[in-house]
């Protein structure tokens, strides 16, 4: 007997057109119509009514591995919100979500969490794979008949049924220029890289290395690096070294959601007044400084989107039975002063 999947590949379309067609719901054009119509006859398919409705009927449960909430300045608040609002609407359809919670500094923490996934009845899995090596021991271990979806950060070398987030190599790039256009081709900059390392901040760094090396001013460009679990002090240890070390500082690119960091010492103890900073991420610190424009330009990755296109794309997967993007890239969108208000970025927005 013909299935659904085998009607949408000879009819190349989605699986989900092909449910349209068959339940006459949503829009299909005329002419996709008409094919997915004419293989159905031709197959002679008939739906098999009863499965579907035990399908739909099921209780489904996906499990979200991903950090601490209150860690990185409380930036895991954001997907987790997009998260609770997808929960929300898909109450109906009997999906329910389990948090595993892991210390983003600790491979063990992140290999108990996973353990713990494991042996846990899931019928699919949100992962933040942000400790790389972790994270692809545990692709190993998950069976092959549960779908797993990667968000901020991505595997490629994985079974992962899609990757949601953004380019960070482009987003450094992007970075670049805006200082340049800042900054034109004069005095120094410093990129601050938080460790410990993490691929999509090096990548950031790396794009924003290479634009200046594109435009042949690499020699501009110094890197200082902190260490994100030491405490606030070191951080002023490492600011007050560029302070003494860049007489001719122009502007300073933060490479995660601690821009703010930089922004409050500078404020404090710098005269120059006129340094350039450009960082990440619409936490509540860091858009106080922009509202006061010390901070010039923050870079938004839409984390409430990306949690929650990640419960979605397994929904769409498991129970409607989609096809699902290989990725779901988010747009690297630019934030000023002028245009903060007309984005959400705190619980009371999702409500």
């Amino acid at each position: 007997m013909a299935t659904i999947k085998e009607i949408a590949q000879l009819a190349n379309v989605s699986i989900g057109t092909v449910d349209r067609v068959i339940h006459n719901r949503g829009r299909v054009s005329t002419d996709t119509k008409k094919k997915i119509q004419q293989i159905i006859k031709e197959l002679n398919y008939k739906p098999n009514i009863i499965a579907r409705q035990l399908k739909l009927s099921k209780n489904y449960t996906f499990g979200v591995l991903m950090p601490e909430l209150h860690q990185d300045s409380k930036y895991w608040e954001r997907p987790a919100l997009g998260i609770y609002k997808a929960k929300k609407e898909l109450e109906g359809h009997k999906i329910e979500i389990k948090f595993f919670h892991f210390n983003r500094y600790s491979e063990e923490s992140f290999f108990e969490k996973s353990n713990q996934i494991l042996k846990e009845n899931l019928d699919g899995l949100l992962i933040a794979p942000i400790l790389i090596r972790p994270a692809k021991e545990l692709t190993y271990k998950i069976p092959k008949e549960i779908p797993y979806v990667f968000f901020d950060s991505d595997i490629t070398d994985s079974n992962r049924l899609t990757f949601i987030g953004q380019d960070p190599y482009r987003g450094g790039r992007l970075a670049a220029k805006l200082m340049r256009m800042m900054t034109g081709n004069e005095g120094n900059i410093v990129i601050i890289r938080i460790l410990p390392e993490d691929y999509h901040i090096d990548q950031r760094m790396e794009g924003f290395k290479k634009y200046y090396i594109d435009n042949n001013e690499i020699n501009s460009v110094q890197i200082y690096e902190w260490q994100e679990q030491k405490d606030l002090n070191s951080f002023n240890i490492v600011s007050q070294k560029i302070l003494e070390e860049q007489s001719d500082l122009q502007g300073i690119f933060v490479t995660n959601a601690l821009t703010y960091l930089i922004a409050s010492f500078f404020e404090s103890h710098c005269s120059k007044k006129n340094v350039r900073i450009i960082g990440y991420d619409l936490i509540k610190q860091n858009i106080d400084y922009l509202r006061t424009e010390v901070i010039d330009f923050l870079i938004s990755q839409s984390p409430i989107t990306q949690g929650y296109q990640g419960i979605y794309s397994l929904y769409r997967y498991l129970v409607l039975e989609q096809n699902v993007d290989d990725k779901i890239m988010m747009p690297i969108d630019i934030v000023t002063k002028e245009n903060i208000d007309f984005y959400k970025y705190s619980s009371k927005d999702m409500v």
